[in-house]
């Protein structure tokens, strides 16, 4: 529910910003009418307050860690000076072990502030930050905008937890199948994913043909589980090229364009 409020939010301040003028009103329409394409039951408080405490208990418990290793980190550096003052080796053996613990607890934080908790991907924050700048790309590249097809099928007749283990599953064979220091896989919003190709990290790079033989591969593959005997299924996708300091808002509308078309071809 929260990814899929964040999608209607986006959409909505997306479609907003065609228009000089805006009076809550028209915020509440247009909000109001993405809800309805996208089968969220605004009416549904229980749900969404739920979804929405989840997600900020996610992030308060975050920074309470990064506010207890800055602790550690003040108290550690106090000593350190400390020790260098009076030449104390041990002690000073003591914090190189205490900071390099430290170390591994930021590099997991940072995991976990730019991950997605379900499925492990980046999430849009990530994007955000390291491969926009106010909006704009970084650097030159491609992007595909992948959704899953029929996806509200499956989450109806198999129940959200299976569903939930669909985008496990997606996101594991993706990185499997693009395993490359040029490729990123994030979760946009709901069972909606980007893959990012950067030419900065890798020259060998044919987006095109790898995107169609993953997308062919994906289709062909059965599925099983203690519940289900067999399960496909399949993604729509479209992909396009970008380049430095083009409007990421300019290219998502490509890309979601393209990925209509690619859905309706394989119906």
């Amino acid at each position: 529910m929260i990814n899929k409020l964040k999608e209607i939010t986006y959409l909505t301040i997306k479609d907003l910003k065609k228009q000089s003028i805006i009076l809550p009103g028209k915020y509440s329409k247009i909000f109001e009418n993405y809800a309805k394409k996208l089968k969220v039951n605004l009416d549904d408080e229980k749900v969404i307050l739920k979804d929405l405490q989840e997600d900020t208990e996610y992030v308060d418990k975050i920074v309470r860690q990064t506010n207890e290793n800055l602790i550690v980190l003040q108290e550690s550096t106090k000593n350190a000076k400390k020790a260098i003052q009076n030449k104390d080796e041990e002690s000073l053996s003591n914090i190189n072990n205490e900071l390099e613990e430290m170390q591994k607890q930021i590099k997991f934080l940072q995991k976990e502030l730019f991950s997605d908790p379900l499925t492990g991907a980046y999430n849009r924050k990530w994007f955000s930050d390291y491969y926009l700048e106010d909006g704009l790309f970084k650097n030159d590249g491609f992007i595909a905008f992948l959704d899953l097809n029929k996806f509200k099928f499956i989450n109806d007749n198999y129940g959200h937890v299976v569903g939930d283990q669909i985008l496990k599953y997606l996101v594991e064979f993706l990185q499997k199948e693009l395993g490359n220091p040029a490729v990123d896989i994030l979760r946009y919003a709901g069972d909606e994913f980007i893959v990012l190709f950067n030419k900065e990290k890798s020259t060998i790079l044919n987006p095109d043909k790898r995107m169609k033989e993953v997308q062919e591969k994906l289709s062909t593959l059965v599925l099983s589980s203690s519940k289900i005997e067999k399960l496909q299924f399949s993604f729509s996708y479209g992909i396009t090229a970008f380049k430095k300091e083009n409007n990421i808002d300019d290219i998502l509308v490509i890309v979601d364009k393209l990925m209509y078309k690619n859905k309706e071809e394989n119906r």
